[in-house]
Formats: C-alpha cells, sequence, structure tokens
C-alpha cells in the first residue's frame, strides 16, 4: 500500500489519509490481515473531522493541478467605480461596464478605438446600435459625412482588393486588421483609430472571427507604439455585427492584450480599456460582470 502511495500524486495521498482519518474515527481495526473492524461506541469526531479536511483539500488540490486552475495564476482583481481591473507588466488592464463615448471623454489624451468593416464604408457609421455609430454619432452630431471623408482621406494610397460583396456587387477590401489612425478629428483632441474587424461576402454575410481580433490587436500594438501613447479604450470587437460571441471576443482581447503587454522591451502601455456595453446603471451589461471577472483572472492568470 506505501509503495503504492509513494507513485501518487499529492491530492491521491492526501484523500487516502482522509479517508483512513474518517474511518479511524468511527472504527476500531481489530484485525488489519483479516479486515476486521468494529464501530467505537463513542466515535471520535475530531479525528473523523480532520479526514474530512484532508479529503476536502484532496479534491480542491485535484482541481488546481489537473482540470481547471492548474495554469493559471492568482491575479489580484480589484474593483474600480465602473468595473474591474488587474495589473499585468506594469499595465492596468481595466474592463469598465458603460458607453465608449462616456467612458472616453473623460480622458481626452486616450486613444479611442472604433470597429469597422474591411470596405470602411458607411454601413456601421450611421447605426447608433454599434460601437462605432455610437461613439461617432454622439461626439460628431450630423457630420457623419465629415467623419467618413477623414476615414476616406486615411485609406488614400492603401493596398486594395476588390471582393464581391454581395451578389453582383463588388468593392474595395482593405482586409482586417488594418486600421485608419485620425490624431484629430475635426473639432476633437481625442486620437481615433478605426480598425477593420468583420468582413462580408456573397453567400457569407457579415462576420467576425476569433483570428481578427487578434489581427485587430496587433494593428493597435503597431500604431500605440509609432505614436507613443499610454492609453485606450477599446469596445468588444466583433461582437455586435460581426456576430461573435461578446464572451468569446472579450476572452480574445483580454488575451491578446496579455501577449501584448509581457512581450520584452517595446513601448509601455499604461491602461487598456475594454469597454462592455452598459446603458445604464440600472440596465445588465452585456457581459455579465461575474463572467468578466472569471475572464480577465484566467488571461492575467495564465500570463502570471
Amino acid at each position: 500500500m506505501f509503495k503504492f502511495l509513494e507513485t501518487q500524486k499529492y491530492p491521491v495521498i492526501l484523500l487516502a489519509l482522509g479517508v483512513l482519518l474518517i474511518l479511524g474515527g468511527f472504527f476500531e481495526l481489530k484485525d488489519l490481515t483479516k479486515l476486521q473492524i468494529s464501530p467505537y461506541p463513542d466515535p471520535h469526531y475530531f479525528i473523523a473531522s480532520i479526514g474530512l479536511v484532508f479529503s476536502v483539500s484532496s479534491a480542491f488540490l485535484y482541481l488546481f493541478d489537473e482540470v481547471t486552475f492548474g495554469w493559471i495564476g492568482f491575479r489580484k482583481i480589484r474593483k474600480l467605480d465602473n468595473g474591474i481591473t488587474a495589473k499585468l507588466s506594469n499595465t492596468n488592464i481595466n474592463i469598465r461596464f458603460g458607453m465608449l463615448e462616456k467612458l472616453a471623454e473623460a480622458s481626452e489624451d486616450s486613444l479611442v478605438v472604433l470597429p469597422a468593416n474591411e470596405f470602411f464604408d458607411d454601413e456601421c457609421i450611421n447605426d447608433k446600435k454599434s460601437a462605432l455609430g455610437s461613439y461617432i454619432n454622439h461626439r460628431f452630431t450630423n457630420q457623419t459625412k465629415e467623419v467618413k471623408d477623414a476615414i476616406a482621406n486615411g485609406l488614400s494610397g492603401r493596398a486594395y482588393n476588390e471582393v464581391e460583396k454581395e451578389a453582383g456587387v463588388l468593392q474595395k477590401s482593405y482586409g482586417v486588421g488594418v486600421g485608419v489612425y485620425v490624431k484629430k478629428l475635426l473639432s476633437s483632441t481625442q486620437p481615433l483609430l478605426f480598425v477593420s474587424v468583420t468582413t462580408k461576402r456573397s453567400g457569407e454575410g457579415l462576420r467576425a472571427d476569433m483570428s481578427y481580433i487578434f489581427e485587430a490587436i496587433k494593428e493597435i500594438e503597431r500604431i500605440v507604439v509609432d505614436h507613443r501613447i499610454d492609453s485606450l479604450y477599446v469596445p468588444v470587437l466583433g461582437s455586435g455585427h460581426g456576430g461573435l460571441r461578446k464572451e468569446v471576443s472579450l476572452f480574445g482581447i483580454l488575451l491578446a492584450i496579455c501577449d501584448l503587454v509581457t512581450k520584452p522591451g517595446g513601448h509601455h502601455i499604461s491602461d487598456f480599456n475594454i469597454v462592455v456595453y452598459q446603458r445604464n446603471n440600472s440596465d445588465k451589461p452585456s457581459i455579465s460582470k461575474a463572467v468578466s471577472k472569471r475572464l480577465l483572472r484566467i488571461a492575467t492568470g495564465m500570463y502570471s
């Protein structure tokens, strides 16, 4: 028996000891060779309770090592006034609950990332239910034409391919993970980055994939480094018209950010804010706070 235990992991050993102590608290072993046992008239509850603690601890250690938590560090998650945060490589990775256009107003020096499609056309910019449309129509009321002109100017000279967007309709595609950086748009001093995270093809419709999220974060990294940006706001990319599950998108963004900020060298980002849409405090956020906290802990813990 002891030779068998020597070959086992700690949870198994702890469980074996726990079971023995529980049995030892209630039963007397008269003959080990014949396995003759008899119950104590007065059970030793203290011994049995220690065995129970050992057994429960073994189950926790098993889960920690084998099932879910073994590869996750104990990254501390702290509360913010409007969200949660974890620190990784001197970068505060924040998940904030609210509306992008309102949260970003308080930080004019921060870069705001706005999702677009591969064509950078006006399908989303006029839709107030999208992150792009909501932000533009809030900050640049009745100026969408001027905004589109600024985007078109930023795309001037960029490589593109003509693709069949819809049946019989060809349009210029700049690809996914392509960004248009605008340092000052109209009367605003807040820098903006329009980045493509969705595609549209005849017979497929508008969609986003997890890989597009990583391409978008790479483009964000390039812009942040080139322009020495320390703080930025990013919505949950690809989860609106792109159809990507919101929790999947958030987790993808978190993983990409963690990979970015833990790379050696490069430009330091002080605050990376991910905005989970919540209309007001009385409404539920599009991703629950409990799930957001779990995803933040898992992602940052993987890079501990």
